[in-house]
């Protein structure tokens, strides 16, 4: 085959620029791949250098203390919580007391021989006595015990020596209806009463209850309340 000089030269040109076009176009291709790495690395850097790993929180600051006034006491003014005594020192502490009553009622008796007695007899059919206290000088001296107090006979509630003259003998009495427990009455009584030197005086307190409130008032729209408390003082010796 016999080629043509101009034509072949032409297609030989051709060829090489044909070949020079695509070895750029490669080149650029690469470059375009590293920049993009390079995009790629330096976000993740970024991103790295973002995240802060192990980081203490800041310390909150303190708040400034207020001056504590001085009224107030020191811990060493407070008073100290005393010791608890030992069973044994409460005995003997008790056994103490008891001793010390002895002998001061020894010594009433051995300095006054005059003496009072206080007896008591109750009488009521429809009411009960809940609470019984009988008061010599504004001191109690007996007080009854359970939920009914009864001295249907006489009964002696206190004696003792006390100093010859002018005493005050008191009565406290709550009483209920044995019907309805609602209808209830209180009486205080107090009495004087003149102790004779070197005498016993015996002194009878008398209770009676007639009440029929708790029983007819609620039948008959009607009932009362009838309580006595007479007093007898005697000198027996």
């Amino acid at each position: 085959m016999t080629l043509i000089p101009g034509v072949a030269h032409a297609e030989s040109k051709a060829k090489a620029e044909a070949k020079s076009e695509t070895d750029a176009a490669k080149g650029e291709s690469a470059k375009a791949g590293e920049r993009a790495e390079e995009t790629a690395d330096g976000a993740t850097e970024g991103a790295a250098d973002d995240v802060v790993i192990d980081e203490e929180p800041p310390t909150p600051r303190a708040k400034p203390k207020k001056p504590m006034s001085p009224l107030n006491p020191k811990p060493n003014e407070f008073p100290t919580k005393p010791a608890p005594k030992s069973p044994t020192e409460l005995d003997v502490l008790l056994g103490d007391i008891a001793a010390l009553r002895s002998r001061v009622g020894a010594l009433t008796t051995s300095l006054f021989s005059s003496k009072i007695q206080i007896v008591t007899e109750t009488d009521g059919d429809d009411n009960r006595i809940k609470r019984f206290v009988v008061t010599l000088d504004e001191g109690v001296v007996f007080q009854s015990k359970g939920s009914v107090f009864n001295a249907e006979d006489e009964k002696i509630v206190y004696e003792h020596a006390v100093a010859p003259g002018h005493h005050v003998v008191g009565v406290t009495i709550e009483r209920y209806a044995i019907a309805n427990k609602a209808y209830k009455t209180w009486q205080t009584t107090r009495f004087s009463v003149v102790v004779p030197e070197r005498k016993v005086l015996r002194t009878l307190i008398y209770v009676e209850d007639d009440s029929d409130m708790g029983e007819d008032f609620p039948e008959d729209q009607e009932g009362e309340y009838s309580l006595e408390i007479n007093i007898e003082a005697e000198v027996v010796d």
